[in-house]
């Protein structure tokens, strides 16, 4: 960790992406520092949504979450494609992170409904200022290409930034509405961007490592909120049953993503942008099913159920499996009918079903039929070969000609 360049450097932006093609980048310490402020307004995203998983709540948690996503996948983009890791970088970085402390403190009372949404709008502004700071510094010193892409995100920042400035001066459900405008319009930006640097718009290992980073401590973080959210619970049998069972599901998420993900529709230029959207699903489910398993820990004993935690612990598996099934089938030797593709489909589809109908299943039953679920998916793609026409399942009939 010593003998690096000097702790207080000057050093301009740079595109980065074109430098080296076969560079092997990896999330820096300070990045990482930067990941756990993110995730504490994940951690209270989850914690508002297992107070009160209701359809309304959920669709809050949804809407907040993709907000939230966006703007740590807006400075984590920057970094790719610009970061010097410099003392202003630094700096500007560290005051971007003190917003999104400010903004996890008004989560609780927007999820909740009650409060909060003034100074949430206000710490979000202050958040895409120091975005939009950072690439007017970028443009004073990169040419070519990457100005252009710079002139791009600046131009489409500033309105949607301004756009939740007004909204802290309209009333009522207007405000939201001007979220989601600003939200759709940035998430509209991306495939133009892309389009710019055609040859090499994200250097692959950065962006990888950098998602793959945030995953992990958002699984991590959600594993951390269920033991204290039960400390002090008096546990019985069934409410150690539903916990390990929650464990084992935890560690075969980690393992299908880690190990058996195919990530390579990355490197397939604008088409890597499923990898980029794909993520907000998966990293929301993995934190409604964190939120799932605190609830389903707590009515172990009862008879079944609630409606929210069955769609938060089912429901969250379900959105992460989809999402890694977007992944798969962007890959270039993939079809529909590969087995790992179908698999992620079914399981998924198997969840929403339970979800929706599981109300007369004991948790024991419920937690154990998710886990078998899971662990067997885990199974089906450890043994299913990785090459594309190896995995591509076909019926008997066809198979036997």
């Amino acid at each position: 960790m010593g003998g690096g360049a000097p702790t207080f450097r000057l050093e301009p932006p740079r595109l980065r992406t074109t430098e080296d093609p076969g560079e092997q980048r990896h999330t820096t310490w300070f990045e990482l520092y930067f990941d756990l402020v993110f995730v504490a307004a994940v951690t209270e995203l989850a914690t508002g949504l297992a107070k009160h998983p209701s359809g309304v709540v959920f669709a809050r948690f949804a809407g907040l979450f993709v907000v939230v996503a966006w703007a740590w996948t807006g400075f984590t983009m920057y970094a790719n494609r610009f970061d010097t890791d410099d003392v202003i970088y630094r700096v500007a970085k560290s005051a971007a992170a003190l917003a999104v402390a400010a903004l996890a403190v008004q989560i609780p009372g927007v999820i909740a409904g009650h409060r909060g949404t003034v100074g949430f709008a206000a710490a979000y502004v202050v958040v895409r200022s120091v975005l939009i700071a950072m690439y007017v510094r970028a443009r004073r010193h990169v040419r070519g290409e990457g100005r252009a892409l710079i002139d791009l995100y600046t131009a489409t920042f500033v309105l949607t930034t301004s756009l939740w400035l007004v909204s802290i001066f309209v009333p009522g459900p207007y405000r939201y509405v001007l979220w989601g405008l600003a939200i759709a319009i940035d998430l509209a930006a991306p495939p133009r961007a892309w389009q710019m640097l055609r040859t090499a718009p994200v250097v692959v290992s950065h962006v990888t490592d950098r998602f793959g980073t945030f995953f992990i401590i958002v699984l991590g973080e959600s594993v951390v909120a269920v033991v204290a959210g039960v400390a002090g619970f008096g546990f019985s049998f069934e409410s150690w049953f539903v916990a390990c069972s929650c464990f084992v599901i935890a560690l075969c998420l980690w393992w299908i993503y880690f190990d058996l993900a195919d990530t390579s529709v990355l490197g397939r230029g604008v088409l890597g942008l499923v990898y980029l959207y794909a993520h907000f699903p998966l990293f929301a489910g993995v934190a409604a099913f964190g939120a799932g398993t605190k609830l389903a820990i707590t009515q172990a004993a009862h008879a079944g159920l609630v409606v929210g935690t069955r769609w938060a612990l089912a429901g969250g598996i379900a959105g992460f499996a989809l999402a890694l099934a977007l992944l798969h089938l962007g890959a270039d030797w993939t079809s529909p009918r590969d087995r790992t593709f179908l698999g992620r489909l079914a399981l998924a589809a198997l969840l929403i079903v339970l979800a929706a109908i599981g109300d007369g299943i004991s948790p024991l039953a419920f937690v154990l039929v998710v886990a078998i679920a899971v662990l067997g998916q885990l199974l089906l793609e450890a043994l299913t070969f990785p090459t594309g026409a190896a995995s591509i399942w076909e019926p008997p009939e066809l198979a036997e000609e």
